[in-house]
């Protein structure tokens, strides 16, 4: 049975002076332990040797110095991760722009903002490049370059900057002490509180321990009384009945502490499967399409769940836009009692676009809808399955647009759907006797290099946009006199 990780954001309430105190100080030294050994790490020191090191110079219980010498591992980990994304983004952007600049037609002022583009492309290429002939990574700053860059101007001050780098406790969970040793959910009198080991010790060496209430997330209605969405609550403390191991991370925002409890749920098995049909969904910067197909990839519904104030809300806005239209689309899949199908999409930042169509899609989507889709499927009990997103929208467009009286983005929900199955997309006769002269030469193709020659052929009569195939499809086959 596959594992789901969940994480819940709780709350400490009613925080004493005292014990704020205590809280500040273990952060100070956490996240410097944490600092000392990212430089160490980076001198090439072995992890066990700094762990007993950490432990000794900050006064850390063991557990505690692993937990600062891990979270320092994987920053690097994930920075060389990071470096070898932008460095093959910059290789396939730049190589986009050497593309253009062949052809021809372009005007003089065009190719020469394009050649200073591609310097600029260089210079970054070159220093991810040189950065990976010597297996370093980039500059990074804790506190977050934007913050530092305020405190250079002096429009924060050096206690806030000090803030900012020193903010965060973390503890990794473990099943043979019960859960987690040093930030431990408890509850007493029916009431919850965190129990955090100090690194203040008793007469005997053990760590003093100081109990804080803590909030866990559960949206009760007004009216009702009943609990809106998904009970966290519930769901936290029947696990910590189980005493298996939970991840306890605390982060200060606005002289508030936030607590970020990471625990396992086992994915139960799947209620609504795709033998009852399923339901292809393409996602787009507004919304869902939706298309429900049966068992053998036939047509029987669309509609577009639209959310416009997704284009333009703030971020927390629209994490609950997104909770929103996930939530609808599960109840419809539950009402049909069916399965969903996603497009496997990656988020990759390697197209050398404008500058406002870069600001669009730096607010585009995808990712936050899919992710949240895609957990709420497992946790709903509804099959998901993911499919290769290449040509579904042209496919769609071509092919069942027309046919079922659908825009573009359902025409390719249909195909997500029937993709599937591993349903084959012939392209229709009417399109190979219209637009393809050599029909021996074009049956000899793959399946996506048919349709690529169609696409080709296609926006070569009527341009790139979908309005004008669906407007003037007709004229383009010569079925009109």
């Amino acid at each position: 049975m596959k594992i789901v990780k969940i994480t819940i954001q709780a709350v400490l309430l009613n925080v004493s002076v005292e014990y704020e105190k205590t809280l500040n100080d273990m952060m100070l030294i956490f996240c410097t332990a944490i600092r000392y050994s990212f430089k160490r790490l980076l001198e090439g020191y072995k992890i066990g040797d700094l762990e007993k090191d950490v432990a000794f110079k900050y006064n850390l219980n063991i557990r505690q110095a692993k937990d600062a010498v891990e979270s320092a591992r994987q920053t690097i980990q994930s920075q060389k991760e990071l470096l070898k994304l932008n460095y093959n983004n910059y290789n396939k952007k730049e190589k986009s722009i050497e593309k253009q600049l062949n052809n021809e037609k372009l005007s003089e002022k065009k190719r020469n903002a394009l050649i200073k583009k591609l310097e600029k492309r260089n210079r970054k290429l070159n220093y991810y490049q040189q950065l990976i002939d010597k297996n370093k990574i980039p500059s990074l700053i804790f506190g977050t370059k934007k913050m530092f860059l305020r405190r250079c101007k002096g429009l924060i001050s050096n206690e806030e900057w000090k803030n900012c780098r020193n903010n965060r406790l973390y503890s990794r969970g473990d099943k043979t002490k019960n859960g987690n040793p040093n930030l431990r959910i408890i509850i007493k009198n029916n009431r919850s509180y965190l129990e955090i080991s100090t690194l203040t010790k008793t007469e005997t060496n053990r760590a003093i321990k100081i109990q804080i209430p803590i909030y866990l997330p559960q949206k009760l209605s007004k009216k009702t009384g009943k609990v809106n969405g998904n009970n966290y609550r519930e769901m936290f403390l029947n696990y910590l009945e189980t005493k298996e191991a939970y991840q306890v991370e605390i982060l200060k925002r606005n002289n508030k502490y936030y607590v970020h409890i990471t625990f396992e749920m086992k994915q139960i098995n799947p209620i609504y499967t795709n033998e009852n049909g399923v339901i292809g969904i393409d996602t787009n910067p507004d919304g869902f399409a939706l298309t429900y197909i049966d068992n053998k990839g036939n047509y029987k519904w669309h509609r577009y769940l639209k959310q416009h104030e997704l284009l333009y809300a703030r971020s927390n806005r629209r994490k609950n836009l997104c909770g929103e239209l996930v939530k609808q689309a599960i109840e419809i899949a539950k009402i049909n009692k069916s399965g969903v199908s996603i497009e496997n999409l990656k988020f990759k930042d390697d197209k050398d676009v404008q500058s406002k169509f870069a600001r669009t899609k730096h607010q585009f989507i995808y990712k936050a809808l899919l992710t949240m889709l895609e957990s709420a499927c497992k946790r709903e009990g509804i099959e998901i399955k993911k499919v290769k997103p290449q040509f579904t929208s042209k496919i769609g467009l071509y092919k069942y647009c027309h046919q079922y009286g659908m825009d573009v983005h359902n025409g390719a929900a249909m195909v997500i759907g029937r993709r599937s199955y591993k349903l084959k997309e012939k392209v229709p006769k009417i399109l190979k006797d219209k637009l393809i002269e050599n029909k021996e030469e074009f049956n000899k193709k793959s399946e996506w290099s048919k349709w690529s020659i169609i696409n080709n052929i296609i926006k070569g009569k009527v341009g790139e946009e979908p309005d004008l195939w669906i407007k003037n499809r007709k004229q383009t086959l010569r079925l009109t006199s």
